[in-house]
């Protein structure tokens, strides 16, 4: 499970030469080597990767350790949990659904779920497809993610944690990334199909396109599955924290493999297991009651990467993080598996920065200038936004520092005074000054997407 509007971009890819029309030359394919060997070295946590163009992959490897305790290593075969890409094969089987007549993306979620309390709002599958129902996301209640998550839940048992919660707003108004309503998606599935949700996936998605490594997650032994990882407060690694996978459900309990994962993207682009009609819903922005559009379909992301179209997801699941990226235009797509949560660039920036190597526009480098300490004091305070977390710059060990809510802490760098930038990520932050003192922070989370505009609290 990921969630919210900032997530923080990420990195990562390689091997598997073939000789074929590739339009990616010797030498970007050599510079993804070396930056993906120096991202992950080899007796840490790691990524698998794989890089494919026109049809063709073009890298495919795994760099790093799978279990560390063992010493084992990442392959082209390890298996890792993929959080919240989970959410377009629920997507996915939607679609199916409504291709064979099962159901209607429009119809209310009553219609499946009668004893769903709706407050009196009529909250579509579409809105739940979008983020758009307003229904409260069941891992943003406080504390939950903590203690909440260890527990088996029967599906019926997980709705009951969020169902009763106040609604966020009425449904098309915003937009708010929300696993409560791909769990939703995943009851709906289960009571049209009189399955399990790991069942219906399992022989109507995985079993019919030959994915024989995208499976349910849970304690069941399954061959080549990564451990997770995480850092401590002090930078040690450490065991990921424990969660039961029956608590994502739809909304990110599945594990895959990249070559899994290639041929998925495969299946969804192709036009056969999913109709044209169907993808190109599924990747289109979502409309609100306004008519405003936002980058989000149907558990894809739409944007764009250094100005070219792209369609990406990531997920974030207790000692995993992954994220995929595909752009349409150039037909190159990417996918980067990690089991180190917490280490280093994140998998979104890895996959973007590749991207950009592969298709020859790369990212420039960023050239890092010392702030004057007058600056710092100026940059030092709370901002806010209300539709986002606070955000609390500080100054340490002479630099800055960016908390997130509880969510992150970062050092930040600057170009200049006006733009300061995330650490092993995308991420920068525009500054507005009046006078001495910052008045507003610009963050710019997400490539292709419009900044989130945080103002400075008054004292």
């Amino acid at each position: 499970m990921s969630g919210m509007h900032c997530k923080l971009l990420i990195i990562g890819t390689l091997l598997c030469l073939q000789t074929n029309a590739s339009a990616a030359t010797t030498d970007s394919l050599d510079d993804v080597r070396r930056f993906l060997t120096e991202t992950y070295p080899s007796d840490r946590p790691g990524a698998a990767v794989v890089v494919m163009e026109k049809g063709e992959i073009v890298h495919q490897l795994g760099y790093g350790l799978a279990n560390v305790e063992l010493g084992v290593p990442i392959t082209n075969d390890t298996i890792f949990r993929v959080g919240s890409v989970t959410k377009q094969f629920t997507a996915a089987a939607i679609m199916l659904m409504e291709q064979r007549g099962q159901l209607s993306a429009s119809d209310p979620i009553e219609k499946y779920l009668p004893d769903y309390p709706t407050h009196g709002h009529l909250i579509t599958i579409e809105n739940l497809l979008t983020h758009t129902s307003g229904i409260l996301s069941y891992t943003s209640i406080p504390g939950y993610m903590v203690n909440g998550v260890r527990a088996d839940l029967t599906t019926e048992e997980l709705i009951d944690v969020f169902k009763h919660e106040p609604m966020e707003f009425a449904p098309g108004e915003r937009w708010n990334y929300n696993n409560s309503g791909y769990v939703l998606l995943g009851a709906i599935i289960e009571a049209v199909s009189e399955q399990s949700y790991e069942d219906y996936i399992a022989e109507n998605i995985a079993v019919p396109l030959g994915l024989e490594s995208t499976v349910y997650g849970g304690p069941k032994l399954i061959p080549n599955r990564a451990s997770g990882y995480d850092t401590d407060s002090l930078g040690n690694i450490v065991n990921a924290d424990f969660i039961s996978m029956t608590q994502p459900h739809a909304a990110g309990s599945l594990l895959s493999t990249t070559g899994d994962l290639v041929e998925w993207h495969g299946a969804l682009t192709g036009g056969e297991f999913i109709h044209d009609d169907s993808y190109r819903r599924m990747t289109s922005p979502v409309t609100l009651n306004n008519s405003d559009t936002l980058p989000y379909g149907y558990g894809l992301g739409i944007t764009t990467m250094r100005g070219h179209r792209s369609i990406q997801h990531g997920g974030g699941i207790h000692g995993f993080s992954c994220f995929s990226i595909w752009l349409p235009d150039e037909d190159v797509y990417i996918a980067v598996l990690t089991n180190g949560a917490q280490l280093g660039p994140g998998p979104n920036t890895v996959a973007n920065l590749v991207a950009a190597m592969i298709i020859d526009d790369p990212y420039p480098e960023r050239v890092t200038v010392k702030l004057r300490q007058r600056d710092l004091l100026g940059l030092e305070g709370n901002y806010h936004s209300d539709d986002f977390p606070p955000v609390t710059l500080s100054i340490e060990d002479g630099g800055l520092r960016m908390d997130i809510g509880t969510f992150t802490n970062d050092s930040l760098s600057a170009e200049s005074r006006d733009r300061l930038f995330v650490e092993d990520s995308l991420n920068f932050i525009d500054v507005k000054w009046q006078g001495s003192t910052a008045s507003e922070l610009h963050l710019h989370m997400n490539e292709g997407e419009p900044p989130i505009v945080m103002l400075s609290n008054p004292e």
